[in-house]
């Protein structure tokens, strides 16, 4: 029956969605043709610069509420369904509704800080968005209060599981490892919303990897909000795929990093988080690193031609459907590290 529940959360997810997007697309036309999707820029992320210096995307990018919508309603209706078919879920052991209900306040509290950023973007003095401080501030407050909430109800992990090391204690630097990796995660999501498609797909393969490593390790009804997930990116690809005819924006890339990372921390693996975001770790590692070695030789020398990978694919000519299928390739080999690392737990 808890298999029920997971295909009620996911086809929810992806009728809902699709419906919004249905809804959503000629609205957005109706606006006139600066609320329709850009073409992906080919100019290329200066070394000295981060990903804010890029032209924006179109505002308001209304792809990623539409799927905020979607997987909230689906994700109630799966474990309302869940719940009735096993009533123990509601008990006290394992707080399975806890630590659901605080995975899904993570997700939509880092989507909220996207829909801030979006927002922003439609004041003629902020066109590229929030202030880098500011929005790194509330998505650190954002990975702040998920820590908080588990740690109140003793569910937030000291350690995790290295390959080759086994379980690694981290004591009081756990919280500050953990608050790095889900801003890290959610910048790096950011910053591959600027190619059409790869946010969602990479996504889409992630949800179905977190599920099948959350079934190997025994938390399969939990498994209900990244099937809610998928049926809705399932959905939103149909307008995000290239060439994109609806964005998730910031609102929706930071959601999903956020789911991406709050559902592994709620059930005590956190490092499920890096091979499943390897795609955006990808994007955002390579910012990284050229503003690094520019700063470091002071302005001589620069590591790659542009950056973040899908620019710097662009400027050799990929296609925006190659860029889609690589990116692709690469979540599914995070897929495939993270199930390898529930298996050997």
């Amino acid at each position: 029956m808890i298999r029920f529940a997971l295909i009620v959360a996911s086809t929810l997810g992806f009728f809902l969605t699709a419906a919004l997007g249905n809804f959503m697309v000629p609205l957005l036309r109706a606006f006139g043709p600066g609320q329709e999707p850009e073409a992906p820029q080919t100019s290329q992320l200066q070394p000295d610069s981060d990903p804010d210096d890029l032209p924006p995307p179109a505002t308001p990018t209304m792809g990623g509420l539409c799927l905020m919508v979607g997987t909230l309603a689906a994700v109630g209706v799966g474990w309302t369904a869940a719940c009735v078919a096993e009533p123990a879920l509601l008990g006290d052991e394992g707080l399975w509704t806890t630590r659901l209900l605080i995975a899904l306040f993570g997700a939509l509290a880092f989507g909220a800080v996207g829909l801030a950023d979006d927002l922003a973007r439609l004041r003629r003095h902020a066109p590229l968005g929030l202030r880098r401080p500011v929005r790194l501030g509330l998505e650190a407050a954002a990975a702040a209060a998920v820590q908080v909430l588990l740690a109140a109800n003793h569910c937030l992990a000291t350690g995790l599981v290295l390959p080759g090391l086994g379980y690694c204690e981290l004591g009081v630097l756990a919280p500050i490892v953990w608050g790095l990796l889900l801003v890290g995660l959610a910048e790096s999501a950011r910053v591959a919303d600027g190619a059409d498609g790869v946010v969602c797909g990479s996504a889409f393969l992630g949800m179905l990897g977190l599920m099948g490593a959350m079934t190997i390790l025994g938390w399969f009804p939990l498994g209900v909000l990244p099937a809610a997930l998928a049926g809705a990116l399932m959905a939103l690809l149909l307008w995000n795929f290239p060439p994109a005819k609806l964005l998730p924006g910031s609102v929706g890339s930071l959601f999903l990093a956020g789911a991406l990372g709050c559902v592994p921390l709620s059930i005590g693996w956190p490092g499920l988080s890096v091979p499943l975001g390897l795609p955006y770790w990808l994007e955002g590692g390579m910012v990284a690193l050229q503003i690094l070695v520019y700063q470091a030789s002071k302005g001589r020398k620069q590591l790659f031609g542009t950056a973040p990978l899908h620019r710097w694919l662009e400027k050799r000519g990929r296609a925006p459907i190659s860029i889609f299928y690589t990116f692709c390739v690469f979540a599914m080999l995070g897929v495939a590290l993270a199930m390898q690392m529930a298996k050997i737990s």
